[in-house]
C-alpha cells in the first residue's frame, strides 16, 4: 500500500515518475532529462562560470556520469568546453550558440514539465512541498 512506504522511497518514486514524464517531452527533441537538467542549469548562470564540478556537486552526480552526459550534449553542439583560465586542471562549459537560441524552449519546457507534474497541487501546496525538501536537503544530520 502506497500510502504506507516510507517518505524516502516516495521520493524516489515521485522522482523517477518526473524522470519519465520529462523523458516523453524531451524525446523529440532529442534530449534526455539529464541532458535538458544540465543545459538549464548552463544557461541560467552567468556566462563561463559553469565547471563540471559545479554540476557534479548541484546534482549529486558522480564524475563519470557528469563527462558522459556533457559529451552527449557536445556530440550535439549544445555545449564545449574550455580551458579554465586559472586552473589547467578544469574546463569551464560553454553554450553554443544553438544552445544560446534555444534558451526559451529550455525554460518554457521546463515550466511546462514541473506544472504538468504538480498540476494536482494547488500554489500553497507546492510552497509547502518545496519549502520542506528544503529543508530536508539542509538538515546537517541527513548523510549519517
Amino acid at each position: 500500500m502506497i500510502e504506507k512506504d516510507h517518505i524516502g522511497i516516495l521520493i524516489k518514486k515521485n522522482s523517477q515518475t518526473f524522470d519519465k514524464a520529462a523523458g516523453h517531452i524531451l524525446a523529440p527533441h532529442g534530449l534526455t532529462p539529464s541532458q535538458f537538467k544540465i543545459l538549464k542549469y548552463v544557461i541560467l548562470k552567468p556566462e563561463a562560470s559553469v565547471r563540471q564540478i559545479d554540476i557534479e556537486a548541484y546534482f549529486c552526480m558522480s564524475n563519470p556520469t557528469v563527462t558522459g552526459i556533457l559529451q552527449n550534449l557536445e556530440k550535439k553542439e549544445l555545449i564545449y568546453r574550455q580551458a579554465h583560465p586559472n586552473d589547467k586542471r578544469s574546463k569551464i562549459i560553454r553554450l553554443t550558440d544553438k544552445a544560446k537560441n534555444a534558451r526559451g524552449f529550455i525554460l518554457e519546457t521546463s515550466d511546462q514539465i514541473e506544472a504538468n507534474f504538480t498540476e494536482k497541487l494547488t500554489d500553497t501546496e507546492k510552497n509547502t512541498l518545496r519549502q520542506l525538501l528544503l529543508k530536508l536537503l539542509k538538515s546537517k544530520d541527513i548523510m549519517k
